[in-house]
């Protein structure tokens, strides 16, 4: 059909009455077309929600296909003054991005949950906090038993699991109980995890007294907690055959590689075609010649004949289209709800998500599990077919995922050392999202697979790169007192960053630089940075304040020291609570003159000081640098705001908190995690964490303590000396330890320990035949035999000693030559020698 050139142009006036073709020409700049169908369901959700198209089906504003035009006088001054105008009034545009940004690197992906989780695994326990980073609850994996209850009534649910137990005057939560998807033939299972480390135990004691036909036995508690909670599941979108005939003059075999290659494509999307045999009639066999077929798969099944025929050119001499059934008719809400109640047969779910559909050929969801167990049983349904898809087979794979966020300009200066990796991750079947905050001042990347150690080395990698490289010139740490202050140095510096496209970091508390970019012009950056320091020694002078003298500064009184010294001589520290003065004897004095009010032609007044606080970082009372917004209406530096951070654990004798220094440190606000979570990079907030988790421990010493093992962090929960069960082996290092009095003394009670400690004799001999401890017989250091032959050195006196009768030598040969002639071997394999 030949299409209407004035439905094209917006001016056809006779609608569906028109016998000519009402089907809009596509441009190359026009944007790609796809309904939006979106399906979003979380726990509380009874079913689907779609998006604005709420009856699932494409939308059509109108049954007259002038709609899909816009009206040309729309755009005119006045607009479109026909109320009852059929053609679009549509003018909303798609968004651009920005150059040189892909589209996926603007925001965050859409199935990022909502609420934000704030517990962390330290020190082997689940730390949960609350919202402002104070430790709410610690969680050890010794806090809590498991147990698995089977020969279970088949179909058992977990309130009927619950219910059983209760019969036998145990108390729990439905919530605690979990039914595992097994194979109909074996007998139903309950896994019950409970935060009571008794629990187990005493519930296999009250089912062997009053159950015969329940079994319980206590299953080991994992110390090393998981995230692997999420699975990715797809699915084909539906497709169909399309068969096109061709007339004399027709190109079959061009025709067919101009869609191989991508030349031709169908709804944006690329289709495979395969040249049939040439016949007299066509496919369905209409009475036409031709001269042959071009048979194409995975056509969209929403493909119509017009859709194609606009494809080709007059001389491929297109006769004829004939389109194939679609591969399922089920729409995409309804293979959204059917996949959903297939994994919740696994376990149930936290959230399930589908984005809006978009033109790609398969469709991509994302389930996550409360449970990891049910997570990994879900993924039983990979490569499975379900009615609904017809032939189609689902996809389900477990992700891993990790993710950090840095500064944009770190990022920024990384990027090529990120590229470079980004290939060798794509071999590893990674995937690898960034995202800018709207004010891209934080990057964040995320990394997903499959395999957890994969995607914890491309953690370790990117730690890596962003953590930079200390800038040292041969053995000496490059810094300079002047660099405590944004002044000239400062600015030289940033300078260099700009010439180089670079990023140098500064640590104050450290004393330090830090380079970021590829390492090929690391060498020059140190030359530079040397240079530039060399020219500015100075001598430095600290003066502390007096709470006094504080409040002076921040009114103004160092904004004057500055304006006497220059930016360049005074830096004010808020938090140390010190003006630091790079320079002479002379300006040191000057500097304490204004102090102590001798000079008295201040530069800087009540009013002056207050528009002046308002602008400036109320850290180092400078114009701020990549600034920071509060809540509160306070601007920091980003660097001094993550310093504030980090220095708030030290200065927060009783409940941790991180409180605003505006308004001349007078503001009450405390910032919430979800505060400092939005305004710092990863690193830094976690160090947070981290330092309020480190003062609950040392605030808490009569719960707490940390494993007295060497170079071991983990902690365990303390114990009194009358306690069922004072020992505990740590999960980190595997040492008994006793939770009670602290230390490793294995299996002996506190009070042997005591002794032993006080000198008693015979317990100390019982400890050290059981250690396989000996005491040498030269100079009587202890000695400890683990492994290899039984020839001993002394670490004390260095004596060359045979294990199984304690005799001296003075060299190993000596040693050797015995223990074969007496022993009959020098007793490799031996791993401990009775006494």
């Amino acid at each position: 059909m030949i299409p209407c050139i004035f439905f094209a142009r917006g001016r056809c006036r006779k609608g569906e009455a028109c016998t000519f073709l009402h089907e809009r020409m596509l441009r190359a700049d026009d944007p790609p077309v796809a309904a939006f169908e979106a399906l979003i369901i979380s726990p509380d959700t009874q079913g689907p929600r779609l998006g604005p198209n709420l009856s699932g089906h494409p939308q059509n504003s109108s049954s007259d296909s002038r709609a899909t035009v816009l009206c040309r006088f729309v755009t005119r001054l006045g607009g479109c003054r026909n109320a009852a105008c059929p053609y679009s009034h549509n003018i909303d545009k798609p968004q651009t991005n920005s150059p040189g940004i892909p589209e996926e690197e603007l925001k965050e992906d859409d199935e990022e949950d909502a609420d934000i989780d704030f517990t962390r695994s330290l020190s082997g326990a689940a730390v949960h906090f609350n919202e402002f980073g104070n430790v709410e609850r610690i969680s050890l994996p010794a806090d809590f038993s498991t147990a698995r209850i089977t020969g279970l009534p088949p179909h058992s649910t977990p309130h009927m699991v619950a219910e059983i137990v209760h019969g036998l005057q145990v108390e729990i939560d439905a919530e605690c109980i979990r039914i595992p998807k097994q194979d109909s033939r074996l007998e139903t299972m309950a896994i019950v995890r409970v935060e009571d480390p008794l629990f187990a135990l005493k519930l296999s004691d009250k089912v062997r007294q009053h159950m015969t036909g329940l079994k319980a036995i206590s299953l080991p508690t994992d110390s090393k907690p998981s995230n692997a909670r999420k699975v990715y599941v797809s699915w084909h979108r539906p497709t169909r055959v399309v068969w096109l005939n061709f007339t004399v003059g027709g190109n079959l075999n061009q025709v067919a590689q101009r869609f191989n290659n991508a030349e031709y494509k169908i709804l944006g999307q690329v289709v495979k075609a395969t040249v049939e045999k040439a016949s007299t009639y066509g496919h369905s066999g209409f009475h036409k010649p031709v001269i042959g077929t071009v048979t194409l798969s995975n056509v969209p099944a929403d493909a119509k004949s017009g859709d194609i025929g606009r494809i080709f050119r007059y001389s491929d001499r297109l006769t004829h289209t004939e389109m194939g059934a679609p591969s399922y008719m089920a729409k995409h809400a309804e293979v959204g709800v059917d996949v959903r109640s297939r994994l919740e047969e696994h376990g149930a779910l936290e959230s399930f998500y589908m984005p809006p559909t978009q033109p790609k050929k398969r469709v991509k969801a994302t389930a996550l599990f409360q449970e990891e167990a049910d997570a990994r049983s879900a993924c039983s349904l990979n490569n499975t077919q379900i009615p609904i898809l017809g032939k189609g087979k689902l996809t389900v794979t477990l992700v891993q995922a990790v993710k950090t966020k840095i500064s944009t300009t770190i990022y920024t200066a990384s990027r090529s050392m990120i590229d470079q990796e980004r290939k060798r991750w794509q071999e590893q079947y990674l995937t690898l999202h960034v995202y800018h905050d709207p004010l891209k001042q934080f990057t964040t990347l995320k990394v997903e697979g499959n395999d957890a150690k994969i995607v914890a080395d491309a953690r370790k990698t990117i730690d890596k790169i962003f953590g930079g490289t200390l800038l040292m010139n041969e053995e000496e740490v490059l810094w300079s007192t002047a660099l405590n202050s944004n002044g000239s140095v400062y600015r030289q510096l940033k300078d260099i960053e700009s010439e180089l496209n670079i990023a140098i970091s500064r640590d104050k508390s450290k004393r330090q630089l830090r380079y970021h970019g590829s390492l090929d012009k690391l060498a020059q950056t140190v030359h530079r940075v040397t240079d530039l320091l060399k020219e500015k020694p100075a001598t430095v002078h600290y003066i502390s304040l007096d709470p006094v003298q504080f409040s002076w500064a921040i009114r103004a009184g160092f904004k004057n020291i500055q304006q006497a010294l220059g930016e360049d001589i005074a830096a004010f520290d808020v938090v140390s609570k010190k003006i630091t003065i790079h320079g002479t004897t002379q300006q040191y004095d000057e500097a304490m003159d204004i102090i102590a009010g001798k000079r008295t032609n201040a530069i800087f007044g009540p009013r002056e000081a207050a528009r002046w606080a308002q602008n400036d970082c109320p850290i180092c009372f400078c114009e701020a640098e990549n600034p920071v917004s509060t809540r509160c209406n306070h601007t920091y530096c980003l660097e001094c705001f993550e310093g504030c951070c980090k220095a708030a654990a030290s200065s927060s004798a009783f409940a941790f908190h991180v409180k605003c220094q505006g308004e001349e440190g007078k503001c009450t606000h405390i910032f919430t995690l979800q505060e400092l979570r939005d305004s710092l990079s990863s690193s830094v907030f976690e160090t947070v964490l981290h330092s309020s988790f480190q003062d609950h421990i040392k605030q808490h010493p009569n719960l707490f303590h940390y494993c007295p093992t060497p170079d071991c962090d983990y902690i365990y929960r303390c114990t009194t000396s009358g306690a069922d069960r004072p020992s505990h082996t740590c999960a980190n290092c595997l040492e008994l330890i006793c939770t009670s009095c602290h230390a490793l003394h294995g299996r002996y009670a506190c009070a042997e320990y005591k002794d032993i400690q006080s000198g008693g004799y015979e317990a100390l001999e019982r400890l050290k035949k059981e250690l396989n401890i000996k005491d040498c017989p030269k100079c009587t250091t202890p000695m400890e035999k683990t492994e290899g032959c039984n020839h001993m050195t002394c670490g004390g006196c260095k004596a060359h000693i045979c294990w199984v009768c304690m005799a001296v030598f003075s060299t190993s040969a000596q040693c050797y030559d015995h223990m074969t002639e007496k022993h009959g071997s020098i007793g490799l394999g031996l791993e401990r020698f009775a006494f």
